[in-house]
């Protein structure tokens, strides 16, 4: 810029241009004639077409009745150079029958002569939209704190430079038996005393560590803590807070929102006492069924027992009805096969057809004879010796087909080993019980009997071309009512040696399948 040049400012605006950016508008009012004077713009603030002039009468009729004596007071009060400007808000009536709001501010007019000039100069300004929003803010705040002073949630901020509350709502003090003033009037270290000394010392805590990791950066705490009363009761309460730093880095304030928690504590602890009371229940009740459990397992344990008797004494008397077949009723038939041989030579000289009945008689006793001794070595095997297994199994499917004159086979190992003499006669039990009952049920005229041994296992296979057997039916249904005894047999036997058994239809033909893990010494 030229410092020499003159410098020239833009003339002020005049009122029409002021009123072409705003709703203004200029008037004049002559006391002695008791006329205003208008500048066009005040006729379409009211919503009329331009108006020059009014009389005092005029005017005064576009106010609410009692203005116009408001606004002969301020005139009357200028006249008498009490005051210089007039300042007043006031309604004036539009063509559509409203009111609209208006600031007036006027003063009287400068004039060159000596006396004071009868004419005062002013400035109509529609506020009638700033009215509106003021009261619709005004509202809103009175609806918020009404909200806020009746909530027994809290909004509150702590000046931390004046230690003491800025602002706390009348629900919440009233909830801790105290009035906000007396809050307010209270330094907020003091107020914090009434915290719970544990709470304190944990919330103190924490905010020391917050302080460390934000340094100087507003952060965000919640707590709940238990808040002494003027009664001396405790009351639960939950804070949620902010501490706001300065532009230095020093916290200033703390605003938080917080709320009485008592119900919800009160809920949780009857929950928590439930809960307590459930467990008890739970480790009652579970010490009764352990005890039950243990009751059971000795009762499975005492008719296992039980049950090994009860095969030890069939076992015996299976030995002793062998033993007796064979040393006794076997012996006394011999001995009338001896004494009946030698009256058949005695009297076979006499008559041919007396011989040839003779002969037949002593074919059937040697018949009855082989049968009874094939019974009783049924009854009473041999003792089976740890690699005598195949070969007893040998000997019982030979004996089978003697006994019942059909074709039974064994084609399995002869060097298979089981340690225990108990399962080797499981073993063998369990073949003779599969063989029979495919004879007595099965209707069967061919039996295959096979023995395996796999990693400590034992695999028995009972092959017969006898009746198929219904669909479903397994060792899961042994146990059921009306199964056979054989059935109950081989399941009760194969469980006592640890394995697992199933029977089906396989290639035409019915298939028993039986593993058991009896290389071992010991049965279950």
């Amino acid at each position: 810029m030229d410092l020499d040049t003159e410098t020239k400012y833009l003339t002020p605006p005049d009122g029409e241009f002021i009123a072409s950016f705003s709703r203004i508008s200029r008037f004049e009012f002559d006391l002695e004639r008791s006329i205003f004077s208008f500048d066009r713009n005040f006729g379409p603030l009211i919503g009329c077409p331009p108006v020059s002039t009014m009389t005092q009468a005029e005017m005064f009729a576009l106010m609410p009745a009692g203005e116009p004596g408001f606004f002969e007071m301020f005139i009357q009060q200028m006249e008498l150079g009490q005051t210089s400007m007039i300042n007043k808000d006031l309604q004036l009536k539009t063509s559509a029958g409203t009111f609209k709001w208006f600031e007036l501010s006027a003063r009287r007019k400068k004039s060159g002569h000596i006396d004071l000039s009868p004419v005062f100069e002013g400035l109509l300004v529609d506020v009638s939209e700033h009215r509106r929003v003021v009261q619709e803010l005004t509202e809103s705040e009175s609806w918020f704190r009404e909200v806020l002073e009746e909530s027994p949630h809290s909004m509150y901020r702590v000046d931390y430079r004046k230690n003491c509350f800025d602002y706390i709502s009348r629900g919440f003090a009233e909830a801790l038996e105290y009035t906000p003033e007396e809050i307010l009037n209270m330094s907020y270290s003091s107020f914090t005393d009434n915290v719970n000394e544990d709470d304190l010392k944990r919330i103190r805590q924490d905010i020391t560590q917050l302080y460390t990791d934000y340094n100087g950066k507003r952060f965000t705490y919640y707590c709940e803590f238990r808040f002494k009363r003027k009664s001396g009761s405790y009351v639960w309460i939950d804070d949620t807070f902010t501490v706001v730093p300065g532009p230095d880095g020093q916290y200033l304030y703390q605003v938080g929102f917080g709320s009485v928690i008592e119900k919800r504590k009160n809920l949780e602890n009857m929950l928590r006492q439930a809960k307590e009371q459930l467990e008890e229940k739970v480790a009652v009740r579970t010490a009764e069924l352990q005890k039950a459990n243990e009751s059971l397992h000795d009762l499975i344990l005492a008719r296992r027992e039980l049950e090994r008797k009860m095969l030890e004494i069939s076992e015996r008397e299976r030995r002793f009805i062998g033993r007796e077949l064979h040393d006794g009723l076997c012996q006394q038939i011999v001995g009338v096969q001896c004494m009946f041989e030698a009256l058949r030579h005695r009297f076979s000289s006499h008559s041919e057809v007396a011989a040839s009945e003779l002969k037949l008689i002593r074919d059937f006793m040697q018949d009855a004879v082989m049968q009874m001794r094939n019974l009783s070595r049924g009854l009473c095997p041999l003792s089976l010796a740890p690699e005598a297994v195949g070969a007893a199994l040998a000997t019982l499917a030979a004996q089978t087909s003697v006994l019942y004159k059909i074709d039974c086979r064994y084609a399995g190992s002869t060097s298979v080993c089981v340690n225990n003499p108990d399962a080797a006669l499981h073993v063998y039990r369990i073949t003779q019980e599969a063989v029979q009952n495919a004879i007595k049920h099965g209707q069967a005229q061919v039996i295959q009997i096979t023995l395996t041994d796999s990693k400590n296992h034992l695999h028995v296979n009972v092959e017969n071309d006898g009746l198929p057997i219904d669909n479903g039916s397994s060792a899961r249904h042994a146990a059921e009512p009306g199964s056979g005894l054989g059935l109950k047999l081989i399941d009760y036997r194969v469980g006592l040696l640890g394995g697992h058994w199933q029977i089906g239809n396989h290639e035409g033909k019915v298939r028993l399948s039986i593993d058991m893990p009896v290389k071992g010494d010991e049965v279950q």
